[in-house]
């Protein structure tokens, strides 16, 4: 039937069209709008490590060649986390976690190389 325009309403295909143009500019968007947070948050990541691995030298260095968790070391890897000599503002922390502030920065810790990965 006829309305007092002309036609009235959209047919499937007009619909269907412009449902898969929303969905294909919705694929181009979505990474766009969250990757920037990714990217920041792995090179927090990749600081902390930085950071930790600097730390161990360190303490490897004051501590005769040992590292923490060794026989001869003073305190274990999660007290020299906790050590405010070597992070004064506090163990660092995984940014991914929610929130942030409220974990310590986990991590693979090795005795054998003293360092983190």
């Amino acid at each position: 039937m006829r309305g007092v325009f002309g036609d009235s309403g959209f047919t499937f295909m007009e619909v269907l069209a412009i449902v898969l143009l929303v969905g294909v500019l919705a694929l181009i968007a979505v990474p766009n709008y969250f990757g920037p947070a990714t990217g920041a948050q792995n090179a927090m990541r990749f600081s902390n490590v930085s950071a930790i691995n600097t730390a161990l030298t360190v303490f490897q260095y004051r501590n005769n060649g040992f590292c923490p968790g060794q026989g001869g070391a003073p305190e274990t890897f999660a007290q020299f986390l906790a050590d405010t000599t070597y992070f004064p503002d506090g163990a660092p922390v995984d940014p991914t976690a929610n929130p942030p502030s409220s974990a310590p920065f986990v991590t693979h810790y090795s005795t054998t190389t003293c360092r983190t990965y």
